[in-house]
């Protein structure tokens, strides 16, 4: 009897032990189904984020390039701006130059000739007067 016994309770251990490696594999089969569902739902989600990365690349790229192809245009306009304004205060030096070597000249001729004198001033002034238009047109164009 107590060997029919012990080969019962033999019995009865091997299928708590079976019982115990099903639940271990069941568990084992779960816990990898779940790794590999959070596996793939990782991997959509870095394919969605490199896919917006990229196109925020494209768009930064659009518009470095933009600027670039706008700079050299301004540089440009900068440059001819800066011409203008020469040539401009080259002329205005030029016309104080003229205008101190006028009144040097007829300064000592003012007390004598005073109409002929009215009558150079009379052109010096349409001249600047003309030269101011000038001057205010080159701006408007700018």
């Amino acid at each position: 009897m107590l060997k029919s016994q012990q080969s019962h309770l033999k019995l009865a251990m091997q299928q708590i032990e079976k019982q115990h490696e099903e639940r271990l594999k069941n568990h084992a089969q779960s816990f990898e189904y779940e790794v590999t569902k959070i596996h793939d739902v990782a991997k959509e989600y870095y394919a969605i984020f490199v896919e917006q990365v990229k196109k925020v690349e494209e768009f930064v790229n659009l518009k470095v390039d933009k600027l670039k192809s706008k700079m050299p245009k301004k540089v440009d306009k900068l440059k001819k701006n800066y011409s203008t304004l020469h040539g401009m205060v080259n002329v205005i030096v030029d016309m104080i130059t003229k205008l101190v070597v006028y009144h040097n000249s007829f300064s000592p001729k003012l007390d004598t000739n005073t109409d002929q004198d009215l009558k150079v001033f009379k052109k010096l002034e349409e001249f600047l007067e003309s030269l101011k238009e000038y001057v205010l047109k080159i701006d408007l164009l700018h």
